[in-house]
């Protein structure tokens, strides 16, 4: 491992009242949390007043939870594996989730902005969040002479950043920054070097990456949110995920947002169970 500090990567967001306060936490750490949503329409509009002027489409993606889970898997159970051998799966509620953005499976057209309102919560325990800042994460790989290659080439070289099943593939860097000038960081766990000449050279270094986001969610702290709490994330910066859990009743639900600072907005209703390929808007 580097001698680097993994959990400087790490987020705990703020929880906060104000609109202005949101506004201005998404901006420097990239989350924060609201308290006291009464309900999943009051996330959605509360969502859409933080994001403001710049908003062009918001509005539910799917819900969080074991059920969800069981019955999601049940449709993708018989689904074969893709060409370079990737087979489409969820997170079982009884593991720790893959670090990742959400929206992964539609490459550009993946919303900028997060929100996750939280219905019931895990009881008595279980089902903890995390946020890893991946574009600090990959600011503190430049800083280390063991990992500095590798920083280097999240910033460089495209790679297959595709899921299994999904109709199109989706080719990009891991780290970007984008026309709008934000920077977008990603992971998800199907990355792999694009194939041709340099795949043998590339493949270790995306399973390096892959490796350090792990790594970082497991140092780093967790943290939990209870019945009426939203967390408020940059889908494009923050990499996120849950612990396990056994409670059927935990509910969550994930709101995703797409501004005039995103890359690409889609025209359809968004299924990440049956991707389609996207049309912008």
């Amino acid at each position: 491992m580097p001698t680097l500090e993994l959990t400087q990567a790490n987020v705990v967001p703020t929880r906060v009242s104000s609109l202005e306060e949101v506004r201005e936490l998404l901006a420097t750490d990239g989350a924060a949390i609201v308290s006291g949503v009464a309900t999943e329409a009051d996330a959605a509009a509360l969502a859409a007043e933080i994001l403001g002027d710049r908003l062009i489409r918001l509005g539910r993606q799917f819900e969080a939870s074991k059920r969800h889970y069981e019955a999601e898997t049940t449709r993708i159970d018989h689904l074969p594996a893709d060409p370079r051998g990737r087979k489409k799966q969820y997170t079982p509620p009884s593991e720790r989730m893959h670090p990742h953005n959400d929206g992964f499976s539609f490459g550009d057209f993946a919303p900028d902005y997060l929100f996750l309102w939280c219905e019931h919560p895990a009881v008595p325990s279980g089902g903890d969040s995390y946020l890893v800042d991946a574009y600090k994460l990959v600011q503190l790989l430049a800083e280390d002479d063991e990992t500095r290659e590798l920083a280097a080439f999240c910033w460089a070289q495209d790679i297959d950043q595709s899921e299994p099943s999904a109709p199109a593939p989706y080719v990009a860097p891991i780290a970007r920054r984008v026309a709008s000038g934000r920077v977008q960081v990603r992971s998800n766990p199907y990355f792999m070097a694009m194939e041709g000449p340099m795949e043998s050279a590339h493949e270790p270094l995306v399973r390096r990456w892959q490796e350090l986001v792990v790594a970082a969610r497991d140092e780093g702290p967790t943290f939990r949110v209870e019945a009426g709490d939203m967390i408020c994330a940059d889908n494009y910066r923050l990499l996120h995920g849950r612990y396990a859990y056994e409670d059927v009743t935990r509910t969550l639900y994930s709101i995703w947002g797409w501004t005039t600072e995103g890359v690409a907005v889609p025209n359809e209703t968004l299924d990440i169970s049956a991707p389609v390929v996207p049309t912008a808007r």
